[in-house]
């Protein structure tokens, strides 16, 4: 008697953001997927184009396109970037007269950025009292330089505390 084996693959969601893009997108993908394969899978969801990298959160090296995706993931929640070669130029401004640059990978958080920022520009301070501006926008700490920088590979922000409600 023939017995049907039925193979169950268990799928990963996975949730990225894209350079030059807002928000975060999501995919199911397999478990033995490689970064490859998982950059064309961003690029047919996004429509991003060009040479591609994949980026763990806040990571300052791209992920080798041949690794198997999962193995690489962090058990805490943080989700990928996939952007175009290179680093951003950042300049972060502060009280008017005063700035520090940086290049960063463009899956460096606004958090990771601010906080180099306080460091240089105000290092009595505590980060979690400032915020980053772009075009007089604030930026949430949880998005992407890439994200802000709207694709391109240079941005100036500004270095802002934040407003504290009174009473």
């Amino acid at each position: 008697m023939n017995e049907l084996v039925e193979e169950v693959t268990k799928r990963v969601a996975v949730v990225f953001a894209v350079e030059g893009q807002a928000g975060h997108h999501d995919a199911e993908i397999d478990p033995t997927i490689t970064v490859k394969e998982f950059i064309d899978i961003a690029v047919s969801k996004t429509g991003i184009e060009g040479l591609l990298e994949a980026y763990v959160e806040d990571a300052e090296e791209p992920l080798d396109h041949e690794l198997i995706l999962i193995e690489h993931l962090s058990i805490e929640f943080a989700p990928l970037h996939v952007a175009k070669p290179g680093k951003i130029a950042t300049t972060v401004r502060y009280q008017g007269s005063r700035h520090v640059e940086h290049a960063f990978r463009p899956a460096a958080t606004i958090a990771k950025v601010t906080k180099w920022a306080v460091g240089k520009l105000a290092p009595t301070e505590d980060p979690s009292d400032f915020q980053l501006k772009h075009e007089g926008k604030v930026l949430p700490p949880d998005s992407h330089l890439g994200q802000a920088a709207h694709g391109e590979k240079s941005i100036v922000l500004d270095l802002v505390f934040k407003v504290k409600p009174q009473g």
